[in-house]
């Protein structure tokens, strides 16, 4: 779905724009790996750990506890999660959402403005997912949509600066948007024990 929705389109209009030159741009960018060890540590570690700690501020030991009782489950659960998300999904998604859009629109615009024109349509692109979070109740999806795309925003900043300092890393942007999504979807799930509505705050 990411690939024939966002990063197909992306690579067609490169080469109508660009050709074959932007095409292999864009296919380096997106797969660029050598990059220094710490935005490694970053994008894959930085939203988990930030995670456990604001939840154990909020919550006390029983967060740490969970991970204790239950730390296979990073091995079993989390990392194929997250290793299906980085190879699948989202740095399929970010090959469209950042290498293609908004590295263009960081050339014209600059960053900060780049990171509000993408969270617009990157935003809309989730609302048909939580209308079916909704049973299709338009006014709820579109209050979550709201709170989301705030978060998302933050994202955006955060995946813009890995992009900026990793020498152009789709790759990177991909992890870290993959560990975003794995950290709020499935080990806030098991490690982070609270009900579903401040879980999803």
């Amino acid at each position: 779905e990411s690939f024939f929705s966002v990063a197909l389109p992306a690579f067609l209009v490169v080469a109508a724009i660009q050709g074959k030159d932007g095409v292999r741009d864009l296919a380096r960018r997106s797969l660029r790996w050598r990059v220094n060890a710490r935005w490694y540590l970053i994008a894959l570690l930085g939203i988990p750990v930030a995670s456990m700690f604001l939840a154990s501020v909020i919550y006390g030991v029983a967060p740490l506890n969970a991970l204790v009782d239950n730390w296979q489950l990073l091995f079993t659960l989390i990392l194929p999660s997250l290793l299906i998300r980085i190879v699948f999904l989202n740095t399929i998604e970010e090959i469209g959402w950042l290498g293609f859009l908004q590295a263009r629109l960081q050339d014209e615009h600059g960053p900060w403005k780049a990171c509000l024109l993408v969270e617009i349509p990157f935003a809309l692109w989730h609302l048909p997912g939580l209308l079916g979070d909704t049973g299709g109740q338009l006014s709820l999806a579109l209050v979550f949509l709201g709170i989301l795309a705030i978060f998302q925003l933050c994202g955006r900043f955060v995946m813009m600066w890995l992009y900026n300092n990793t020498n152009r890393s789709v790759l990177l942007v991909g992890m870290f948007h993959a560990t975003y999504n794995t950290t709020i979807n499935t080990y806030a799930g098991e490690f982070i024990p609270v009900p579903a509505e401040p879980w999803f705050f």
